[in-house]
């Protein structure tokens, strides 16, 4: 009865974690960033700048009576906001670009902030929506993996290529390509031995095209 329990329960675990797996790499990229009033004298936003993902959200936290927020530019087919009372405004990113945004009051004194919305690519089957011999990012592999990987992608045309790996905040935590190639295939690995375990998002642009993936990185 010990064996059959001890085996029940082994299996149990093993599906809690195949479970997790699925959930992280198939799961709609949904993070809420934070932006505070912070710096010298309250006067600046903290973080000044970050990197978004497209159905993130972000939410302002302070005192609007004193620092009334708006945004001064927002990219074509985007929702202008602003926000001129109470303490808490929260923005759903829906398109891609840079936005911009200010206290009305105090821009000259530094409260001006921004936030890039990266287009977050559909995944499915493994691939992107890009058709195959043109512009392509594979899945890394092995995935998850420890320490070292291999992304491998493809670009239609001769162009400044790079691909960064971002945390699930937005923060940069690699650069792995960054260089102008021709058109072709390549590979690059990637040696994570000092970054933490985690999820990752690496994005590959060339030109004006890009594309995006999720990687799992245990230790």
């Amino acid at each position: 009865m010990r064996i059959k329990y001890t085996i029940a329960l082994e299996n149990t675990s093993f599906v809690i974690l195949l479970a997790l797996f699925i959930l992280a790499t198939t799961a709609i990229h949904a993070t809420t960033y934070i932006v505070q009033f912070g710096g010298t004298f309250g006067l600046a936003y903290s973080p000044n700048s970050l990197n978004v993902f497209v159905g993130d959200t972000i939410k302002w936290q302070g005192d609007f009576s004193m620092h009334p927020l708006s945004s001064t530019s927002v990219p074509t087919g985007a929702v202008t906001f602003h926000q001129g009372s109470g303490s808490v405004f929260s923005y759903i990113v829906t398109t891609p670009g840079m936005y911009n945004y200010q206290c009305d009051f105090h821009f000259s004194a530094g409260m001006t902030g921004s936030f890039n919305a990266l287009n977050l690519t559909n995944i499915k089957n493994n691939r992107t929506s890009f058709p195959k011999g043109t512009f392509r990012l594979e899945q890394n592999f092995p995935n998850p993996f420890n320490p070292t990987t291999l992304i491998s992608f493809e670009i239609p045309f001769q162009a400044m290529v790079s691909i960064t790996v971002y945390n699930l905040i937005g923060q940069k935590v690699a650069t792995l390509v960054n260089e102008n190639m021709t058109a072709g295939s390549y590979s690059k690995s990637w040696n994570a031995a000092a970054i933490p375990s985690g999820v990752y998002i690496y994005r590959l642009q060339a030109g004006a095209l890009a594309a995006t993936r999720k990687l799992i990185l245990i230790k």
